[in-house]
């Protein structure tokens, strides 16, 4: 008796798991991604623009920039969890696997100049204590990071 009950039970509980999750909804698909995207960002820090395209077919993007050339980063871009990469001169680009469009980024470092003022002559005053009699400004290279959003407009959708 139990193993006519066993085969429609376990249907039964298979059907009841799988819809009682109150609450659960199922994730919104993503837009249709594929075609052609346009992105330019000015970042104050830097001299020039950071601008190009992205071509994306389906789970593949191609990217084409300036500064430049640009080539694919395979180490940093292994696996399915990793972004695309894409080195372009001393820029780096990134562009998530599942949302290149809406998910990409820039990443570099750039030389900026702090003024500092300095002492350049120092004498002993009567005290013995040595002392700054001449200061003078200079400017002072640093390296800083500066980092951001890639915005994309579209400007031709897939063949």
């Amino acid at each position: 008796m139990i193993g006519k009950w066993l085969g429609p039970a376990c249907v039964m509980l298979l059907a009841i798991a799988a819809c009682g999750k109150k609450g659960a909804t199922a994730p919104k698909p993503l837009p249709m991604l594929d075609g052609v995207y346009h992105f330019s960002e000015r970042p104050p820090q830097l001299q020039d623009a950071i601008e190009g395209t992205l071509t994306v077919i389906s789970d593949t993007v191609i990217v084409e920039a300036q500064p430049g050339p640009c080539s694919y980063d395979r180490e940093q871009s292994w696996g399915r969890n990793h972004p695309y990469v894409y080195r372009c001169a001393e820029i780096t680009l990134s562009f998530d696997r599942y949302n290149p469009v809406q998910k990409a980024s820039y990443r570099t470092t750039t030389t900026i100049f702090e003024r500092r003022t300095v002492c350049v002559r120092y004498e002993t005053n009567s005290s013995g204590q040595r002392v700054c009699v001449q200061q003078e400004t200079q400017s002072v290279p640093r390296q800083i990071s500066v980092s951001g959003s890639l915005h994309m407009t579209r400007v031709q959708n897939p063949d």
